[in-house]
């Protein structure tokens, strides 16, 4: 099913800075597939065995922690829910509930030498690498819309928007962006 971005209207690539040098770039994430899996409380232990051996993985994240593995990624988003990145998954209701969750977010990647910093602008958390290292994640808000935040690695970070707000949210963050000197990048 082809799929419009909710940023269609104001994704403009190209370099924009008042200076010669940028220091962020911005990349939607196109084609975004998240599964959320939601676990009954008695069958986390069933579920963490399965996740392993279907997914071909060694361990399980923690709490506001992912793995990548391959071209996917899971994040243990609350104690008994995750979200699986680019690949679907079947499990048994008797063990957990899944959702397509894949049209109900805009996906955006920030990188760059000034992607802290500049996160920190909008972020109610400490993104320093010692209390958010890589592979973190969180659920927090830019201008009191929830978000969901993952750090892939220094300075690489992904933001989940809910669709219905990610074009303020865009708008926003390419405001503050413009301080920093910034690119957008191809989809």
């Amino acid at each position: 099913m082809l799929r419009h971005s909710a940023l269609d209207t104001l994704y403009k690539v190209g370099k924009y800075s008042r200076h010669e040098k940028h220091s962020l770039e911005f990349k939607e994430i196109k084609n975004l597939e998240i599964t959320q899996i939601a676990c009954w409380p008695e069958k986390l232990n069933e579920l963490n065995n399965l996740l392993i051996k279907k997914l071909n993985i060694n361990n399980i994240p923690t709490f506001n922690k992912g793995i990548v593995f391959e071209n996917n990624s899971l994040w243990r988003m609350e104690p008994l829910k995750f979200w699986l990145l680019n690949r679907e998954i079947e499990i048994s209701e008797e063990i957990a509930t899944t959702l397509d969750m894949s049209h109900a977010f805009t996906g955006i990647e920030i990188k760059g030498d000034s992607s802290t910093l500049f996160l920190n602008r909008h972020l109610p958390i400490d993104l320093r690498n010692k209390n958010f290292p890589d592979l973190s994640s969180a659920s927090t808000a830019i201008h009191h819309v929830s978000i969901k935040l993952f750090k892939i690695s220094l300075n690489n970070y992904r933001i989940y928007i809910p669709r219905g707000f990610a074009l303020s949210i865009w708008e926003i963050l390419l405001e503050t962006a413009d301080q920093f000197g910034y690119e957008v990048l191809e989809r």
